[in-house]
């Protein structure tokens, strides 16, 4: 073989040589966009929820018209984020850690709905849930309750035990033979039963009176407590504290603080310490007869409380048991109304 030859075969190969360079490089722009896929691009139809911002109650309370006092611990509202961009990586990375959840966007936004309209209304629930534990701390230090003219039914709830009984525009005089005035009246006169037994409800119906007998169900929110299913609105509704008090909560909406709110307002309003020097997380809405209802995401909450050194967790009774199975260390108490949580601050610092 010619030498010459020899030595110049090698100048044959590099061809291969940047053939397999160019596979190594097209596969890493694969990779690199397959990444960028993964952690870039969200899934439209899911969010996700992660423990939120746990903030000091009794802070963002201003009293003024009364005399106000401090506490040795904290009460602390819990709160959800919502990731509204969730990656296939972030879908995967919830399904890892169990303090945080994937849901369907519909679950959270109804059709037909977008999220500055879901925004507006969980704004407006705020403003509601505000009131109502102005409502309720005030009637149980007995410095003023709501008044009203008497309690319209807008309409019996489909198939519950009040529909076909109580009719749309009735004005409900008595329950249980207890006069009432305000909506929260009804509430708190119906509370007084148990699930089954037979609640005599005395309305107003085209000028003359009308007595019905309805037979309670337990309520689909707390077992444990009898349901009508009335949705009801208050006739030339007032409320006049001498105290006005203002409650700063920032970018914060949603109806689930409410519970916490009455406790800050009730604790600031009294010399004694309800917290006993501990620290309290809790959550629920609260209802102008003191009624705790349930919420939304309660194991990112309880996750959120214990990050933040909470002793207690105050849970509503509809979720106790979630909240019970997503704590680890911190103790989770069962509320079903205001005075539950009261009795249980009272009784236990």
């Amino acid at each position: 073989m010619d030498p010459e030859l020899e030595r110049q075969r090698p100048l044959a190969e590099p061809p291969r040589r940047r053939s397999r360079w160019a596979k190594r490089l097209a596969a890493l722009v694969v990779l690199v966009a397959l990444y960028f896929a993964s952690t870039r691009i969200s899934l439209p139809m899911y969010y996700a929820y992660l423990p939120g911002p746990v903030r000091g109650v009794e802070q963002m309370v201003e009293v003024e018209g009364a005399e106000t006092y401090s506490s040795e611990g904290e009460l602390y509202m819990v709160t959800v984020s919502v990731d509204t961009e969730v990656s296939l990586v972030d879908f995967v990375m919830t399904l890892i850690d169990p303090n945080s959840v994937v849901i369907d966007k519909d679950s959270l936004i109804p059709r037909g709905t977008s999220l500055d309209q879901l925004e507006r209304e969980q704004e407006a629930e705020m403003d509601e849930s505000k009131q109502h534990a102005i409502e309720v701390a005030f009637a149980a230090l007995g410095l003023a309750e709501p008044d009203a003219d008497g309690v319209r039914i807008v309409r019996p709830a489909d198939g519950s035990p009040s529909d076909g009984k109580l009719r749309k525009d009735d004005v409900i005089l008595s329950v249980g033979g207890n006069r009432v005035e305000t909506t929260c009246d009804v509430g708190r006169f119906v509370d007084q039963n148990e699930p089954g037994d037979v609640v005599e409800v005395q309305v107003r119906r085209n000028g003359e009176k009308v007595t019905v007998q309805i037979e309670t169900v337990q309520n689909p929110q707390d077992p444990d407590l009898p349901f009508l299913g009335i949705f009801m609105e208050d006739i030339n509704y007032s409320f006049d504290p001498e105290a006005e008090v203002t409650i700063d909560t920032g970018e914060v909406a949603g109806p689930s603080a409410g519970l916490m709110f009455s406790l800050a307002i009730y604790d600031l309003l009294t010399p004694e310490d309800l917290t006993g020097g501990r620290s309290i997380a809790g959550t629920g809405t609260i209802a102008c007869d003191g009624g705790v209802g349930p919420i939304g995401g309660v194991q990112q909450k309880v996750a959120g409380a214990e990050e933040e050194g909470a002793e207690v967790f105050l849970a509503p009774a509809a979720n106790y048991e979630a909240a019970l199975a997503a704590a680890d260390e911190i103790e989770v108490v069962r509320v079903s109304n205001f005075t539950d949580a009261l009795e249980y601050l009272e009784g236990s610092r």
